[in-house]
């Protein structure tokens, strides 16, 4: 994979920077994007520190010419873009009757209006070369909805993810891009740690594995899913969720 060019979203913390640094580690170049600059060119010093090559990148995905912005600034930079990974999101706790319309459309915008932004971008610098990956971070909370906190609005703007993903993989199918989508358990990131202590062991207690997932594992997970390994793996949602959703 050290020949190719990868765009993460989110690239700053948890599962993004997760992401980044797998391809890092794989020798790809990698563009880390991010609301956070500074702490998105921290990571990307690092990586080029130890002799990779990474590039940071300021964006807004909830902004149509921000989004825009990023991709023209990748194709001019590298002239290809091979891999997409869409880890940027927020989560909103707040309760069903006291949640507000504003705060339930923020959600939509930056999880599931931003994730489209980017897939379709993404598709406009992949269609030329007739080949590609994009991974787009959903939830279990899509498939299985949430718990005892708020999540109405990260639920649906996650499920509307998923729902996407398979609707574009029928429509570009035989473009030679690969579209699949990951549905991560609770992980330890800092989405998270905002939990109180009693609130992650009861989350803890109900996974069957009993932990919550590293942010590594699940980058291993966008890794499989970008690589050769997976050349038939198409419009699919993997679960990486320690049982979770066990079939």
């Amino acid at each position: 994979m050290n020949q190719r060019v990868a765009l993460v979203t989110g690239a700053a913390s948890g599962i993004g920077r997760a992401v980044s640094e797998a391809f890092f580690k794989e020798g790809v170049t990698v563009c880390l994007a991010d609301r956070d600059l500074q702490q998105a060119e921290a990571v990307a010093a690092v990586f080029r520190e130890y002799g990779g090559r990474a590039s940071a990148y300021q964006v807004d995905v909830r902004n149509e010419e921000s989004v825009g912005a990023l991709f023209d600034a990748i194709g001019q930079q590298f002239g290809r873009l091979d891999h997409c990974v869409t880890c940027a999101g927020v989560i909103n706790k707040t309760k069903l009757l006291e949640l507000t319309l504003a705060e339930w459309e923020e959600v939509i915008r930056i999880n599931l209006s931003g994730t489209f932004l980017c897939v379709q971008k993404s598709y406009e610098l992949m269609l030329p070369q007739k080949t590609g990956s994009i991974v787009a971070i959903a939830s279990d909370t899509a498939k299985r909805g949430g718990g005892r906190i708020g999540t109405a609005a990260y639920g649906a703007s996650k499920g509307g993810v998923l729902a996407m993903v398979k609707s574009i993989a029928r429509e570009m199918a035989g473009s030679g891009i690969r579209i699949n989508s990951i549905c991560p358990g609770p992980a330890d990131t800092s989405m998270h740690h905002q939990l109180n202590e009693e609130l992650r062991e009861s989350v803890a207690a109900a996974i069957p594995l009993g932990r919550f997932a590293k942010p590594e594992e699940i980058a291993n997970a966008v890794l499989f899913l970008c690589s050769d390994k997976a050349s038939y793996v198409y419009g699919e949602s993997l679960n990486v969720d320690g049982g979770i959703l066990m079939e």
